[in-house]
């Protein structure tokens, strides 16, 4: 009977911790969420009132400006413009960062009143922060509910405890100050990574099930009998 049970109590560790994973990555989404829609608030609070008065409100643009490095980095690549033409200059630019761009504008802007062609290039640039912020945070929601939907699954909570597992030597060498956060997740993100999670996932929720089903005694034999086939 002990051999039916520790992998039933294997597997349900396994779950809890996929589970707990999922939860805390919900919270993350929720977070960056918030962010993000608060930082769309206060910028477009600014930017009206800024071109409406035509002088900037410092408590606004101080509101703004501390988030501009976090919000750009928040965004990634639904900040950034590959090719953006500029009315101005009449030149095309790549890999244009919106946010570390726009606020500089906005004060050129308010500088040089009736300038029609910075308008023109202003008021492009803030359609396309308006496209990226909505963008981004619609990303983030269905990310949420991605993880929602997969919260109450046993299987996919099992295989997060799995890959949790897997990734834990990366963790640990991260931890020790070996490797710093942008080189941990470059090596779980790449594909030679992905691909030996996935292939141990699969492994452990076969194995997983057998050895409940049969017992550790059963699955050995069988492990045996196949290799003694061979």
């Amino acid at each position: 009977m002990i051999y039916h049970v520790i992998p039933a109590v294997v597997v349900l560790g396994l779950v809890v911790i996929g589970q707990i994973i999922k939860r805390k990555r919900i919270a993350t989404y929720n977070k960056r969420a918030e962010f993000t829609v608060d930082f769309n608030n206060k910028f477009f609070d600014f930017a009206n009132d800024a071109f409406t008065a035509r002088r900037m409100n410092s408590e606004k643009y101080n509101a703004v400006i501390k988030d501009v490095d976090k919000i750009q980095e928040e965004l990634g690549m639904d900040g950034v413009i590959n090719g953006f033409v500029d009315p101005l200059k009449g030149i095309q630019g790549s890999n244009y960062q919106l946010f570390m761009n726009i606020m500089p504008e906005i004060r050129t802007a308010l500088s040089n009143v009736g300038y029609s062609v910075m308008d023109e290039r202003i008021n492009q640039l803030m359609g396309l922060c308006e496209d990226a912020l909505k963008r981004h945070i619609g990303n983030l929601d269905r990310a949420i509910e991605h993880e929602k939907k997969g919260l109450w699954n046993p299987i996919t909570c099992m295989g997060e405890g799995i890959r949790w597992i897997v990734g834990l030597p990366v963790d640990v060498l991260q931890w020790a100050g070996l490797y710093n956060d942008g080189r941990s997740r470059r090596i779980k993100a790449s594909f030679i990574f992905k691909t030996i999670s996935n292939l141990i996932v699969f492994i452990g929720l076969v194995s997983s099930i057998v050895t409940i089903v049969l017992g550790w005694d059963e699955f050995l034999e069988i492990i045996k009998n196949c290799i003694g086939r061979k």
